[in-house]
C-alpha cells in the first residue's frame, strides 16, 4: 500500500489549496507536505498537482484521486472517532470469566444494579469452579482464586478465600467430630470433594505442620477415596448439608449454612490460608472505559467483602 502519510498530505492540500494550509493543520512542515506528496507521485507514478510559484492547481489525474480518496478517508477517519469514544463510553461488550460461587453469590444479584449504572454495556460471563489464576486472552476481566503469576496481566487482590472442612450436625452425631487429619481417614469419615477436569486429584487441600514447624498446604493423603467428587460446588454444598459426608467449601458459599446451624466446621486448624480472591485484566495503560466500569463496580462491590473475612471461629464443631 503506498503511503497513508502521502495520500493525507495530498488531500488536505489539494482541499485547502496549499501546502502551507496543509503542513498547518497536519502540524510539519511545508516541505515535508511538498516531499511526502511528491514521493507518493513517484510510486504511483502520475502527477498529482500543477505546481508554479503562483499557484496549485490539481492535474486531472489528480482530481480523479482526491475524489477516490475521499471516501476511504471518511470511513478511516470514522473508525478512528469510533474507537476513541469507545475508549472514554462505557459502552460495548465485557467478556469476563468468572469463579461460579462468586458469580452466583455476589456478582449475578447486583447486575440489575450494574446495568442501571451502565445500560450501554452488555456482559458475556464464563463461569467455572477452576481456581487457576490465568485465563484466556479473549477475556477481557477474571475473578480467581489463589496468586497472581501472570505478568501479562494486572491483579487487585478482593478478600482472602478460606476454604473450611464443614460438615452437617446430623452427620457429626452419627460419625464423631474427626479430632485430627487421622481420626479424618478413619473408614468411618466420609469425604465429599470438588473434582476438576484435568486435575489428576480433587480437593480437599489441608495445611499440615512440617518439621520445621512451618505450616504447609498438602493434598490430603485419603482424597481418592471419597464418597462423593463432582465439579459442582453448590451440589457439594447440597450434598454436604443433607449429610452425606465431610466437604471443604468456599467461606461464602458456607456461610449460610454455618449461621443457620445446618453446618459445622470441623479441623479449623488445617484449613487452607493464604489464598487470595482476586480480580485480573491485560496489563495496559488504558483499559478501555467498559471494562474499566465492570473492573470499578466489582472492586466496590466485592473488595474487603464482609462474607470473605468473617469469623469461622464460632462455628467449629
Amino acid at each position: 500500500m503506498h503511503s497513508l502519510r502521502g495520500i493525507l498530505n495530498f488531500t488536505r492540500a489539494a482541499e485547502l489549496g496549499s501546502f502551507a494550509a496543509a503542513a498547518r493543520e497536519l502540524g510539519v512542515s511545508a516541505v515535508a507536505v511538498s516531499q511526502n506528496i511528491s514521493r507518493l507521485e513517484a510510486a504511483l507514478g502520475v502527477r498529482l498537482f500543477a505546481r508554479s510559484t503562483r499557484a496549485l492547481a490539481l492535474t486531472p489525474e489528480g482530481e480523479a484521486f482526491l475524489e477516490q480518496c475521499r471516501e476511504p478517508l471518511a470511513a478511516l477517519d470514522a473508525a478512528c472517532q469510533s474507537a476513541h469514544d469507545d475508549a472514554r463510553l462505557a459502552s460495548g461488550l465485557v467478556r469476563a470469566s468468572l469463579v461460579s460461587p462468586v458469580a452466583f453469590l455476589y456478582l449475578v444479584p447486583l447486575l440489575p444494579m450494574f446495568f442501571k449504572r451502565h445500560p450501554q454495556i452488555r456482559l458475556e460471563l464464563e463461569l467455572s469452579e477452576d481456581s487457576s489464576p490465568l485465563i484466556s486472552k479473549r477475556f477481557d476481566v477474571g475473578i480467581r482464586v489463589g496468586a497472581m503469576q501472570d505478568a501479562g496481566f494486572v491483579a487487585r487482590a478482593l478478600g482472602p478465600l478460606r476454604l473450611p472442612l464443614c460438615a452437617s450436625p446430623d452427620y457429626l452425631a452419627a460419625h464423631g467430630v474427626p479430632a485430627s487429619l487421622e481420626a479424618l481417614a478413619a473408614p468411618s469419615q466420609a469425604l465429599l470433594a470438588l473434582q476438576l477436569s484435568g486435575q489428576a486429584q480433587p480437593m480437599p487441600f489441608i495445611m499440615q505442620a512440617r518439621s520445621d514447624g512451618a505450616r504447609a498446604l498438602q493434598l490430603l493423603p485419603t482424597v481418592g477415596k471419597c464418597r462423593l467428587a463432582c465439579n459442582d460446588y453448590r451440589s457439594l454444598l447440597q450434598a454436604c448439608t443433607s449429610g452425606l459426608g465431610i466437604a471443604q467449601l468456599p467461606q461464602p458459599l458456607a456461610l449460610d449454612g454455618l449461621r443457620s446451624g445446618a453446618l459445622r466446621c470441623v479441623l479449623p486448624a488445617h484449613a487452607p490460608e493464604g489464598w487470595q480472591l482476586f480480580i485480573h485484566f491485560p496489563s495496559r495503560k488504558q483499559l478501555p472505559a467498559r471494562v474499566r466500569a465492570f473492573v470499578d463496580f466489582c472492586i466496590e462491590q466485592l473488595g474487603g467483602h464482609a462474607d470473605l473475612s468473617a469469623d469461622l471461629s464460632a462455628f467449629v464443631a
